[in-house]
């Protein structure tokens, strides 16, 4: 029996994300920001595969481009990477322990911002070193409050 599905939580959730995603931090705590969008992302795809997939990481890749004004296309492909690997193991992954999916969401998100920051550095010529592992491992940490809250919007908007 499938659960029923909440396009209004698949919403809800994506708009908070995007929110996170442009609130004001410091400049000390900026490399310790989730990747809220990333998260939310994978999120969808480990619960809902069949509704969630590709052209919804190209939509939110567009979205986080233009947030964060970064050259178009580039989180495009990074969501689009994500996107592939989740659903390539999704199956696998939604049997993990929480503690496990923490430590495979270091390495998807992770993997994102490779493709994000490698690309950056390509067109604007920058080097930021590996400082957005930071970014990989608190959004890894933060996972299991992101599968929480999420998990209770969802059962909520049934």
């Amino acid at each position: 029996m499938h659960s029923r599905f909440s396009w209004l939580a698949v919403f809800i959730s994506f708009l908070l994300a995007a929110v996170l995603e442009v609130v004001v931090v410091p400049e000390s705590l900026f490399r310790f920001r989730p990747e809220w969008l990333a998260l939310t992302l994978i999120y969808w795809l480990l619960r809902h595969p069949e509704r969630v997939g590709i052209a919804t990481s190209v939509f939110f890749g567009l979205v986080m481009d233009v947030i964060s004004g970064a050259t178009l296309g580039v989180h495009v492909l990074g969501y689009s990477v994500t996107t592939y690997l989740v659903l390539s193991m999704h199956q696998r992954l939604k049997m993990f322990p929480v503690i496990q999916q923490c430590f495979v969401v270091f390495f998807l998100v992770s993997i994102q911002l490779m493709f994000v920051y490698f690309l950056s550095m390509m067109v604007h010529s920058s080097d930021s070193g590996l400082s957005y592992l930071w970014l990989a491992l608190t959004s890894a940490l933060v996972w299991p409050l992101i599968l929480i809250l999420t998990d209770r919007l969802a059962l909520f908007l049934r």
